[in-house]
């Protein structure tokens, strides 16, 4: 285990990091120009100002940047693997006696590192930005009557009415049975002052009415008690179904609670899991596509082939990219576990790296 600590690949490492913020910081430039002119396309018949657009292109670049992690590690590696191919250090290091896998060792250290901060570090400010992006979006864009949440305090609900305001906490509910629990509605004038509050132990949704057992109904000056009552509402339960928080709005260790949440209320969890799996998984993408790097670049130290290989890496990126989509709609969709969704991928990428490797090797 020496050669982890040696100098050779003290050396490999630093090579790589210098490649991985070079690709980094080129990749984030190119995706806050494309998504800054998205943005401006989309706002031209609002009158949204240009610092506005580019807060909501700043916070959704970590979401972005998350997802093109793998591939920028790849051509980070590719541009650390390529750059001591042509100076003939792969010659040299290979003369030594030193295996690939040596000195692929400790690139392999520095890439677990690297996904343990994106997860430990990196993923908690992300769900925090994208969660303001999404809340920005929805409110310069999408102008609905109702605002949905979940907590772990239990459900929260926003209802604009005609001439009043609502705000609706359920601590549990049930969507197949449309059952919510420990019901609060507090309901406002639209000026903001009080009108009154209603708590229901237990009341089921319905078109336009909440039906609600063993009520108590508080005003300003007296409260009431009734067994059973009905009050109007806008909200549907196709609206509470379809409105929960998008994945990536919520952290990596944030993310079990919240899937328990989810499947105890009867709603479907399955993008939510398939996130948590990603995240573990990319790590081992992570370390899969370097192995496929330094393959491509032996090819190219025997043939001198800089541009061909070059090029075939970036089109393996795309079919990467695309198959990994396929097969996570698949998982999503129930068509296939979720956590083989999840892995396939880094799983195929490292069968055929390692294979490409060893056929490489006895040429």
């Amino acid at each position: 285990m020496w050669y982890l600590i040696s100098t050779l690949n003290r050396y490999m490492c630093r090579t790589f990091l210098f490649w991985f913020f070079i690709v980094f910081l080129t990749v984030t430039l190119i995706i806050s120009f494309f998504e800054m002119v998205d943005l401006t396309k989309r706002t031209m018949q609002h009158d949204i100002p240009f610092s506005m657009l580019f807060q909501m292109a700043f916070l959704k670049l970590p979401k972005l940047l998350d997802s093109l992690l793998p591939s920028i590690t790849f051509f980070a590696a590719l541009g650390c693997f390529l750059r001591l191919a042509q100076s003939q250090n792969f010659v040299v290091i290979s003369s030594f006696g030193i295996s690939k896998s040596q000195f692929l060792s400790g690139l392999s250290v520095v890439i677990v590192l690297l996904g343990a901060l994106n997860i430990i570090v990196i993923d908690p400010i992300r769900a925090v930005l994208f969660e303001r992006m999404v809340v920005l979006e929805e409110k310069l864009f999408q102008k609905k009557s109702y605002s949905i949440s979940f907590t772990d305090t239990g459900l929260w609900l926003k209802e604009n009415l005609p001439t009043s305001q609502n705000i609706i906490h359920a601590k549990n509910f049930n969507v197949s049975q449309k059952q919510f629990n420990d019901l609060i509605i507090f309901q406002f004038h639209k000026n903001g002052e009080f009108l009154r509050r209603v708590d229901a132990k237990s009341a089921i949704l319905t078109p336009n009415l909440w039906h609600m057992n063993d009520v108590t109904i508080i005003t300003n000056h007296k409260q009431e008690n009734f067994d059973n009552h009905a009050e109007p509402t806008t909200i549907t339960m196709e609206q509470i179904q379809q409105s929960t928080a998008p994945p990536e709005t919520i952290s990596f260790f944030q993310m079990p609670i919240f899937i328990k949440m989810l499947e105890e209320a009867g709603l479907n969890a399955n993008a939510y899991k398939m996130l948590w799996h990603q995240q573990i998984a990319k790590i081992a993408m992570m370390m899969s596509l370097v192995l496929l790097a330094s393959s491509f670049c032996l090819v190219s130290t025997r043939n001198k082939s800089f541009g061909i290989i070059f090029g075939v890496s970036i089109i393996f990126s795309f079919v990467m990219h695309f198959f990994q989509q396929i097969i996570y709609a698949f998982g999503i969709a129930n068509k296939i576990p979720i956590i083989a969704a999840a892995w396939i991928p880094s799983i195929i990428t490292f069968i055929s790296a390692y294979w490409l490797n060893i056929v490489l090797d006895d040429r």
